[in-house]
């Protein structure tokens, strides 16, 4: 039976048909392809545009598979790794969910999230990885294949789908190793894997084509820039990896990349005192096909017969939701349907009280009748009627009093001036305000301050994560918490300023209430 390995990257998706671990089709489309079309083709959602692409490519290449696995970019997905005390199985769920919020900037209700964990006994520790998507992004996912009549098996993290490549070659190293999967020539993420026997520590994403496209114009000088900015990435992400396991060394690193570049990783890896390894795919694909990281990717996705150890899937975890939802639906309709048969006898006793609470009125109307009488010879006063009640007339004293206690007038306004000076202090580094906008519609009750600036780290990615890190500490510092209970960043957009690119943005701050 064939399968089908499908990748979401930052620039392609790849599709890999596979019989066995042999490639049977492959096609790769650029994302560029489904974002830009002719100008009547502009209103059509990119959702849209990108289910006619598929099923269009699908029919070219006689695909007939009906089931994928899909692997997806770190940017789309929150991997999070951290270490716990020992607890009882049962307890795990609740406890993880607590310490995740420490380490991500979203609501875990907003996520569809899924871990697995370890022991270490050399620490008295468990170690956690988590993965979480938001829903409606993984909605999406579903959504496209819905479309297509293709049932999703999985939907992982495409940085431990190349595990797979690691069994596939017969890899058996034990210990702490590391997995560099990267492309010079296309802009795809590079992932750099930490793992522990086969259990991952550490993982990074790297977009080594960011600024050099401008800097160097031929290819050969562009390749060498994007080369140096690899080293220097790995070496970053092996300094931090030192820092955050002490005493667990890398012992060795095993590439998978273009056979063009494994001299000049060789000799740098070897500078730095590790072992160096490189997969060559081509052994297992079944057809030479030149080397895409994309295509890496995909060709891993659709190996899922082979076990590596990350139990990860997030699709499972959603359909496990759906289950208990449906459960839920279910014991209701049964609680329902059990007491159905009751409903006469509650019926009958609603009747009794009818019949108990009319004859209670025959009763009182005398009593009715002569406190009527009694409010009719009330003495006539301009600001209060004959028929005003008690309650009425304590509201009539609160109302006047509130109005000679001018101290309360001061106290109900909303003094800028603490809520301007936090501001400065929460700006985070790389985030320029521009403009500060105040407006207080005193009859509706409500205020509403609007920040807007931008933000410029070189990486749009970057930038977007930097102004929701500055709209969540707004968000989380209680003088600002006091006065709004709404803070939105109500648009991003990307723009270009004297030639550089940067992240534009407006932080609405609003829906103030006494």
């Amino acid at each position: 039976m064939n399968t089908l390995g499908v990748y979401f990257g930052p620039q392609f998706i790849s599709i890999v048909e596979t019989k066995g671990n042999k490639t049977i089709n492959y096609i790769q489309v650029s994302q560029a392809m489904v974002s830009t079309g002719e100008p009547l083709e502009e209103k059509v959602p990119v959702l849209v545009k990108l289910i006619a692409l598929f099923k269009d490519e699908l029919r070219k290449n006689n695909i007939g598979a009906n089931e994928a696995i899909v692997s997806i970019s770190g940017k789309d997905l929150i991997v999070r790794y951290f270490e716990m005390p020992i607890l009882p199985r049962q307890e795990l769920d609740t406890a993880v969910n607590f310490e995740v919020k420490k380490y991500i900037p979203f609501k875990i209700e907003d996520l569809f999230s899924d871990f697995q964990y370890k022991l270490d006994k050399t620490i008295q520790k468990t170690r956690v990885l988590f993965v979480g998507i938001k829903k409606e992004t993984l909605d999406n996912y579903l959504n496209i294949f819905g479309q297509l009549d293709i049932k999703i098996k999985a939907i992982e993290y495409s940085a431990f789908s190349i595990l797979r490549l690691l069994k596939l070659a017969n890899i058996k190293e034990k210990g702490i190793i590391g997995l560099v999967n990267t492309d010079l020539r296309e802009d795809d993420e590079t992932n750099f894997v930490v793992l522990k026997d086969g259990f991952p520590l550490f993982s990074r994403d790297i977009s080594l084509m960011g600024g050099y496209e401008e800097v160097a114009k031929e290819e050969k000088a562009q390749t060498s820039a994007i080369l140096e900015k690899l080293k220097r990435e790995i070496q970053i992400s092996l300094d931090y990896y030192d820092r955050k396991f002490p005493g667990k060394n890398t012992s060795k690193i095993f590439f998978i990349t273009n056979p063009n570049y494994r001299a000049d990783l060789n000799g740098f890896i070897k500078d730095l005192g590790l072992g160096v390894n490189f997969i060559d795919i081509n052994k297992y694909i079944g057809k030479p096909i030149p080397f895409s990281l994309p295509f890496v990717k995909g060709y891993s996705s659709s190996l899922s017969k082979i076990d590596t150890g990350v139990k990860i899937n997030l699709l499972a975890v959603k359909e496990r939701a759906a289950r208990e939802f449906s459960l839920e639906q279910t014991k209701v309709a049964l609680l329902i349907k059990r007491y159905k048969s009751y409903f006469k006898v509650v019926a009958m006793s609603l009747l009794i009280c009818v019949m108990i609470f009319i004859f209670g009125e025959y009763r009182i109307s005398p009593l009715k009748k002569e406190l009527k009488n009694i409010i009719g010879m009330r003495p006539q006063v301009s600001t209060v009627g004959p028929n005003t009640s008690y309650a009425e007339l304590t509201d009539l004293y609160s109302t006047y009093k509130l109005k000679i206690e001018i101290d309360h007038f001061i106290k109900s306004q909303l003094c800028l001036t603490e809520v301007l000076d936090v501001i400065p202090r929460l700006v985070p580094e790389g985030i320029w305000l521009s403009n500060i906008y105040f407006k207080n519609e005193r009859l509706e009750n409500r205020v509403e301050l609007n920040l807007g600036g931008i933000a410029y780290l070189g990486d749009s990615n970057k930038e977007v994560k930097l102004v929701d890190t500055f709209r969540s500490s707004l968000k989380e510092f209680p003088l600002f918490a006091k006065y709004f209970k709404e803070i939105v960043a109500v648009s991003l957009d990307n723009k270009e300023i004297r030639g550089v690119n940067v992240t534009s943005f407006l932080i609405s701050c609003r829906n103030f209430k006494k």
